[in-house]
């Protein structure tokens, strides 16, 4: 049977504000500071209205701030041209006047410096670039624990921790958002408590830790309830909707999912409408409800089109031709796989696409037209490699980011070092010189002063040592870290090339299969007999163990040897699951791979944690990457 996939959407916020009274108040205001707060007030209050407004009066704002030499008010206007252009997503302009604001504000006023250089942190998360928007959020805390509202260094603390986990690096995200969570309890800020629960409980769920999950996610949900934040309420409910339906709890999953789709109502939100239905339709799909399945997809569908969201549409297009193809109803089923292709080709999604192909090749052989099935099992095989080619890319992206990081930071703490010599002997050549002038008669004070500067250039050879020193050091990780980067892609293309010969070797026997057949006799039954079990041979790839063990072995030496000397009980299925938590597929791929349920998959790594001797709290993948 094959496997419904689940959506994850968040419900949108929207606000709605009236400025035409701003408006009418603006023109019996003289020109004076007043006028450029009412200025900044009206379009701050565009943003979620009508936006255009807001390159209307903030321009005027940035003008009169300057005639008047108001500098607060140009802050502002600077700051709030430069989020209308974030709401835009024109992100090159927003960087533009949030930096014009960053140079405008005095070094004294902390509390709006903090404010600029956190401003600068979220921009330069959303643009991905993960060292800039780190080092602008901790200058942020540094200007922010100078005040005496301990609240705005807690913000701070929320947003590094919410870009550690965007990056994946979970046990520094942790660190922050317990850093930040109790000032926020100490301050009672409600909703920002609640935040920081809700990204704790999420980060738990990213690594399949559900109770810790379950626990925060609840928290925050029952905190929100209490400050009746609908939007708020309803992003909990999702998130704990989701949680519940992933350790397979379909009662609770249901129950959280039917209350947002009721905020979702309220809002008139219809994309989080349609990932409701969706997700709706997966849980009436577990409980064998087609008819209600099909109802909740066909409701998700109609959404999805009306908002011209062709990704997600051709997401609810795979899970009713999932639907269909379980029921037998293979026409149907190839139809709505024929739907999905389409949108998965406008919205460019590689995984959909791949999705589309694979249910294809099987309606297609089940309907017996064998040649479109072969057709579109080479165009599968064609997405898995493009899929692999863009994962690869990405694995080498984020290593070369992270070592042009390190890298800079290298560059940044030597000159550090030199400014440190630089104000050094500018203080001692003031000294110095102050010396010379006043006890320049003096023979006792004369030779006191050579020895000071005896002593100097002692201490600068000392320091220049250091620096030496250190400059070598730095040499000597940069090479290690071109030397990890060259084994990296040394391993995967030794996986690349092992996939590739895997699939050749199923394309040449359906070559010569089909190059047989037409050069003899044979009937049309037993071609398609022998057609069949070559399909069958390719879908079973792992059955081939011996020789998946020696690719695997190439790429990652003693990895079976280390295994099997620890822990003689393993059976071969059980390395197979080992072998393949290492090559980090996910659940889903493994499913593929083995042709069994996700989860068994589950309730493999379940038995496996237990013959290696794991705890509850110990971590699998990470366990096996270590060896």
């Amino acid at each position: 049977m094959k496997k419904i996939t689940l959506l994850f959407l968040c419900i949108a916020q929207f606000s709605f504000s009236q400025i035409d009274s701003l408006i009418t108040q603006l023109q019996t205001v003289p020109k004076d500071t007043n006028k450029v707060k009412l200025l900044n007030q009206i379009g701050r209050k565009s943003f979620n209205s009508n936006i255009k407004l807001a390159f209307t009066y903030l321009p005027e704002a940035i003008a009169l701030s300057e005639e008047l030499k108001y500098t607060d008010g140009l802050i502002d206007s600077y700051k709030n041209l430069g989020t209308a252009y974030f709401y835009l997503r024109k992100y090159d302009s927003t960087e533009v006047y949030w930096r014009k604001s960053l140079r405008s504000v005095p070094e004294e006023n902390t509390k709006k410096k903090g404010d600029a250089y956190n401003n600068m942190g979220v921009l330069f998360q959303r643009l991905g670039k993960v060292d800039s928007s780190l080092t602008n959020y901790k200058a942020s805390v540094r200007y922010r624990k100078k005040l005496e509202d301990s609240s705005q260094v807690a913000r701070s603390y929320n947003n590094i921790a919410a870009l550690y986990r965007q990056k994946g690096n979970y046990e520094e995200a942790l660190q922050y958002y317990f850093k930040a969570l109790p000032i926020y309890k100490k301050y009672e800020l409600k909703k920002e408590t609640s935040d920081a629960l809700n990204g704790i409980g999420l980060l738990y769920k990213d690594l399949e830790d559900y109770d810790n999950a379950i626990q925060y996610l609840e928290e925050a949900y029952e905190l929100r309830q209490l400050i009746k934040n609908p939007r708020l309420i309803a992003s909990s409910t999702n998130n704990l909707a989701t949680v519940y339906y992933e350790t397979d709890n379909l009662e609770k999953a249901k129950t959280f999912y039917v209350k947002y789709l009721g905020f979702a109502k309220k809002m008139n939100d219809k994309r989080a409408l349609a990932g409701a239905y969706s997700n709706l339709g997966n849980i009436s799909v577990q409980e064998n409800n087609v008819a209600k399945a099909i109802s909740y997809y066909t409701n998700a569908n109609d959404l999805f089109k009306n908002i011209g969201d062709t990704e997600n549409l051709a997401l609810t297009f795979v899970n009713l031709a999932t639907l269909e193809y379980n029921q037998k109803n293979y026409a149907k089923s190839q139809a709505y796989y024929e739907e999905a292709l389409a949108n998965a080709e406008k919205s460019g999604s590689l995984s959909y696409l791949k999705e589309a192909y694979l249910g294809l090749t099987d309606s297609n052989h089940q309907l017996k037209n064998y040649d479109a099935s072969y057709a579109n099992f080479q165009m599968y095989t064609k997405m898995q490699d493009s899929l692999f080619k863009k994962d690869l890319s990405e694995k080498v992206a984020f290593y070369q980011e992270q070592y042009e990081a390190e890298k800079k930071a290298k560059e940044i703490q030597i000159l550090q070092i030199e400014t440190i010599k630089k104000d050094k002997d500018i203080a001692l050549t003031k000294t110095y010189r102050n010396w010379a002038i006043v006890f320049s008669i003096l023979l006792i004070i004369t030779l006191l002063l050579l020895y000071n500067r005896y002593k100097i250039k002692q201490k600068s050879f000392q320091l220049k040592e250091t620096i030496l020193t250190k400059e070598k050091v730095a040499s000597e990780l940069e090479a290690q870290l071109q030397k990890k980067e060259l084994e990296l892609k040394a391993v995967e293309l030794s996986s690349l090339t092992m996939k590739s010969l895997q699939k050749n070797k199923l394309l040449e026997e359906l070559n010569d299969t089909i190059t047989a057949f037409k050069e003899s006799e044979t009937s049309k039954a037993d071609f398609i007999k022998e057609l069949n079990n070559i399909v069958k041979q390719g879908l079973n790839f792992d059955d081939h163990w011996e020789t998946f063990q020696k690719h695997f072995t190439n790429v990652h030496p003693n990895f079976f040897k280390t295994l099997n000397a620890k822990y003689p009980n393993l059976t071969n299925n059980d390395l197979k699951a080992c072998a393949y938590i290492r090559m980090n597929l996910s659940t889903k791929e493994v499913a593929t791979l083995t042709n069994v349920t996700p989860k068994s998959v589950k309730m493999t790594r379940y038995r496996l944690k237990k013959k290696l001797e794991l705890g509850q709290e110990d971590d699998l993948k990470n366990f096996l990457f270590e060896i």
